[in-house]
């Protein structure tokens, strides 16, 4: 009994205390509420007297008062140097936390969300639709290049018939009339270019480029440095539209150009440099095989035929006849179960009107005949017909040769090693337009038929360097004849530019990081027929994509 009495008094006093800290809280008026019931239940049952009940209760009651007496003297009259905060019940801050917590965060969404919607952030919408439309790609090389010549080279062995042309003659050329034949170059050479790919729709594409470079020179972007007193030119290097067909299979079946467009040719810089792009119409048609039963025999994917169609304008007037290069190219692209790949394909290259047309004495109205591009090598004939014009004032000059190429080029890549693949790549070009007499009628002299061209390179390493410790390697030969292509399309660093060319190219890449690598070449050649002209080139390349 002595016991019950004991946890009731402390139940009732603990209930008082409570109150008399946070008499307004429910939760302290159910405790109260519960206890006095637990009390009269205990007066029912016999356990309490109602005297012993109320008795218990009056104690604990003053106790509880004489406690909230003590304790709000003692925070009346603090010590000196303390000062005392008002007791806050655990549960009181607790409640007022969350209280501020749910308005502060009621405010902070609601200014967060007005941002959001004003900025339309994570939306699919959330910046304008022709934004998610481009893609920007590019790409910067730093090169360093040394041209050698041979101490045997011929000091005016060369004319440079661009310069002629373009200065109005030989005379008023004067010393840029002949090519440098004899003193080392050292070039520090960069070259820059900035594309943009527009989606217009699923298969509807547009393309633009920017790049570095002469725009007379279709074959170079190289920009040369120690051009202090004047900017770099910048060029629209393409600029086209790009339509693509799509098979049920997803796979594109027909692919349509239109503008500036890249090369369409599948072709090495044998025939066409690198950095040419061609301007008209091109088309490319893809057959997949049939196979057997075998999934992959039968994915066309693997295995297919190509052929590719194009027409391009290459000097267009209103008063003069326009030239043009109509072309057709068909072949068969092989992909194996080990990733080795073998593509084949045989080409012909139609130039229209690009030869050489003489004028009538005193006239100019021939001189459209002339290239607007041009290196060296290729057979020239006399244009201008001047009054009082000799071979010294040669005023304008154009190609002695009709060019009409035979041109096939084939590839293995063997990847049974992968990583490393084993690349073989030969090139073979056949000028069939070159007809002797009249190229010897045009050019004043006898000339031989020098009209084959082929090329052949061995590369080891990686198809691709695109990353830290990704190497590769190559060893090539090329033979090009004198009026085997258009001097003014093929590699413009191999023999420094033109045909009449055979020599050596070995090299190799390294990536020294993620998406840039460097480059290195040696190029060493000589001439075949004409002059001499030995010439070794040293280029180092510091490249770098994005």
């Amino acid at each position: 009994m002595k016991n019950v009495c004991r946890i009731l008094s402390f139940m009732v006093l603990v209930n008082f205390v409570n109150i008399s800290h946070a008499a307004e809280q429910n939760d302290l008026l159910k405790i109260k509420n519960t206890t006095q019931a637990l009390i009269n239940a205990l007066v029912k049952e016999g356990v309490l007297s109602e005297e012993k009940a109320a008795s218990l209760i009056a104690d604990a009651k003053k106790k509880a008062e004489n406690e909230a007496k003590e304790k709000e003297k003692k925070e009346s009259t603090p010590e000196k140097g303390v000062v005392r905060i008002p007791y806050v019940p655990d549960f009181v801050r607790e409640e007022i936390r969350q209280q501020v917590r749910a308005e502060l965060h009621e405010d902070v969404v609601a200014d967060v969300m007005a941002q959001a919607k004003n900025e339309r952030w994570g939306m699919p919408d959330a910046l304008p639709d022709w934004t998610r439309r481009f893609k920007f790609k590019g790409d910067f090389r730093l090169r360093y290049q040394r041209d050698s010549f041979s101490p045997d080279n011929h000091p005016l062995g060369y004319f440079d018939w661009q310069k002629i042309n373009s200065s109005g003659g030989l005379d008023k050329a004067g010393e840029e009339a002949y090519l440098n034949t004899t003193e080392d170059v050292n070039r520090l050479r960069i070259r820059m270019r900035l594309g943009i790919d527009a989606t217009i729709t699923n298969n509807f594409k547009a393309g633009l480029r920017l790049a570095t470079g002469n725009p007379d020179d279709p074959v170079s972007t190289n920009q040369t440095l120690g051009q202090y007193g004047q900017g770099y030119g910048i060029s629209i290097d393409q600029a086209y539209l790009k339509y693509d067909y799509f098979n049920l299979d997803g796979y594109p079946s027909m692919t349509l150009w239109g503008g500036r467009i890249p090369n369409p040719w599948f072709s090495t810089d044998l025939v066409y440099d690198e950095d040419l792009n061609f301007e008209g119409l091109a088309s490319q048609f893809r057959f997949g095989l049939d196979g057997g039963d075998d999934l992959f025999e039968q994915d066309e994917r693997m295995r297919s035929l190509f052929l590719t169609l194009g027409v391009f304008p290459l000097q267009q007037s209103s008063r003069y006849t326009d030239k043009w290069i109509v072309g057709g190219q068909f072949g068969t692209d092989l992909k194996f179960e080990d990733q080795s790949r073998f593509k084949i394909a045989l080409a012909y290259y139609d130039y229209k009107n690009v030869q050489a047309v003489p004028n009538t004495l005193g006239s100019r109205e021939n001189d459209w005949s002339a290239p607007e591009w041009i290196q060296k090598g290729n057979t020239v004939a006399r244009i201008s017909n001047d009054v009082g014009e000799t071979a010294a004032t040669t005023r304008l000059v154009g190609l002695a040769s009709d060019f009409n190429i035979l041109n096939l080029t084939g590839q293995y890549d063997y990847a049974g090693f992968a990583p490393i693949h084993v690349i073989v790549t030969a090139d073979y070009a056949k000028n069939l337009g070159f007809d002797k007499q009249e190229v010897s009628n045009l050019n004043g002299s006898e000339i031989d038929e020098q009209t084959t061209a082929y090329r052949a390179k061995f590369t080891l390493g990686w198809p691709i360097v695109s990353k830290f410790g990704d190497w590769q390697t190559f060893l090539g030969w090329r033979y090009i004849e004198r009026d085997a292509v258009l001097d003014a399309f093929t590699d413009s660093d191999f023999h420094l530019g033109g045909t009449d060319a055979k020599g050596w190219v070995v090299g190799g890449k390294y990536g020294l990081t993620e998406n840039t690598w460097l480059r290195a070449r040696w190029l060493s050649t000589d001439e075949i027929s004409g002059p001499l002209l030995g010439i070794d080139i040293l280029q180092i390349d510091l490249n770098a994509k994005f």
